[in-house]
Formats: structure tokens, sequence, C-alpha cells
């Protein structure tokens, strides 16, 4: 006997999917942006420290934290849509991306900043892939 079958539990109504409606709660929207928040804050902390000009802490901060939002935001859209692969690779290219960039922000040069942007987006590609093809249903 089903669980909606029971007597005196009410059976849940089905909606089917419609095409072009998103099921999303505020998550979907909340969480790209507190990360783009959460980047533009440090990225501007990091700026800062290496005596940088108002403008160009300002700029940093704005125009990166906008960039990861946005991005944070299309993938996620993106995500069911996409094979394990290509998810993995746009998880991992944002993140080496992201990360790389706050390094060179610290003060580091653009080459070791290059390279640790690389092993860390790599990695991230790894766990994601390895994630996704463990738990896929």
């Amino acid at each position: 006997m089903s669980a909606s079958a029971q007597p005196g539990i009410p059976a849940k109504p089905t909606v089917p999917a419609l095409p072009g409606r998103r099921r999303h709660g505020r998550a979907f929207v909340a969480v790209p942006l507190l990360l783009g928040i959460a980047y533009g804050l440090y990225a501007a902390f990091l700026t800062s420290n290496n005596g940088a000009s108002n403008t160009r802490i300002m700029l940093d901060s704005f125009v990166g934290g906008a960039v990861v939002a946005v991005l944070s935001f299309l993938i996620g859209a993106a995500q069911t849509r996409l094979p394990r692969e290509r998810r993995a690779a746009a998880y991992g290219g944002l993140f080496g991306i992201v990360m790389g960039y706050l390094l060179s922000l610290s003060g580091e040069t653009w080459l070791k900043a290059g390279f640790l942007g690389l092993i860390l987006g790599l990695s991230m590609g790894l766990i994601v892939f390895y994630v996704r093809y463990t738990h896929e249903t």
C-alpha cells in the first residue's frame, strides 16, 4: 500500500511540469547573489591591503562580485541540461578563475596566481565530476 493510499492521508496532487515553467525556490537567486557579495567584499579587502585607491577598490569589488554572481546564476540555471563532464568543467573553470584572480589581488605574481587557479580549477572539476558520477539518478 502506498503512502498516498492510506486512509486519512490526502494524496499530494501532482502537477505536470509545463515547458518554459521553472520550479526554483529562493535559493536559486539567493545563493549566487550571496556568493557575489562575499566575493566582492573579499576582493575589496584584498585590494585595500595593497594600498590601492578607493576607486580601484570599488571597481574590483563591484565588478568582481557582479561577474561571480551572474556566472554562478547562469551555471546554476543550465546545470540540469549539461552532461556531467560539461557541468564539472563549468564549475571547475569558474572556481579556478575566481580563486586565481583573488590570489592575484593579494599581491602574488600573475604566473603563480594562474598556476594555482589552474590547479584549483582542475581539482574542483574532478570533485564535481566524481560527485555527479556517483550520485546521479
